[in-house]
């Protein structure tokens, strides 16, 4: 097996001490960014950003056309608390039946694990949201770390390192990898754009979503 091969398996050493690194480095990205957020510097770029994506001045008017804003919409929805709880179920129920319980309940406790973190997080810090008129989509609660991002970063990473598992050559497991990374930005860049959270409260709930799932399958990998 070539040295590119074992760092894509989720099984080989290689692979662990990758997701370590990852561990390592998003906890400290998101330390830089819980201070970014009560940071004047900071609290400058997340509205410099806001701006940017509105057209015109109008803080109710995103930039680009109109299927943008509804593609972005339908992109959020898959950080949802719904459409993840399901996508949850039916995952950890296909494993269930297939006799893998082990990553059943690996599958269930990351997205059990990352919901409570979520919600301690957010009563943690109280960040306001951005101002309503900005906003183009209903939001509740405290805004940092970004629900949707964490969620969705902890839901489709531990899906993309379940899928790289059971992929048998490096090329896939880059893909399942890939795809769950690419997933969790989207919907990340989605919350943003629709101005119900700051840039900060994304890169935090990133970071926080993607170290909870890497910790869940370093701790729970079959040795």
């Amino acid at each position: 097996m070539t040295q590119s091969s074992h760092l894509m398996n989720p099984r080989s050493e290689r692979f662990a001490l990758g997701a370590l690194i990852v561990v390592g480095a998003a906890l400290a990205i998101f330390q830089d960014v819980a201070d970014d957020q009560n940071d004047a510097d900071g609290q400058a770029t997340d509205w410099k950003i806001l701006k940017a994506l509105r057209s015109g001045g109008d803080p109710g008017d995103p930039v680009g056309p109109k299927w943008l804003k509804e593609s972005l919409t339908e992109t959020s929805a898959l950080g949802g608390i719904t459409v993840l709880t399901g996508i949850t179920a039916v995952t950890a129920g296909g494993l269930a039946l297939a006799g893998k319980r082990r990553e059943a309940l690996l599958t269930v406790g990351v997205f059990g694990g990352a919901l409570a973190l979520s919600e301690g997080l957010k009563n943690l810090f109280k960040r306001s949201r951005p101002p309503a008129e900005y906003r183009v989509a209903e939001a509740t609660n405290e805004s940092f770390p970004s629900g949707h991002a964490l969620l969705s970063a902890a839901t489709f990473m531990s899906l993309g390192i379940l899928f790289a598992q059971g992929a048998k050559t490096t090329t896939l497991r880059a893909f399942g990898l890939a795809t769950g990374a690419a997933t969790a930005a989207c919907v990340g860049f989605s919350r943003i754009f629709l101005g119900v959270h700051w840039t900060n409260d994304v890169l935090g709930g990133w970071a926080a979503g993607s170290a909870w799932a890497a910790t869940c399958w370093l701790a729970g990998r079959r040795r």
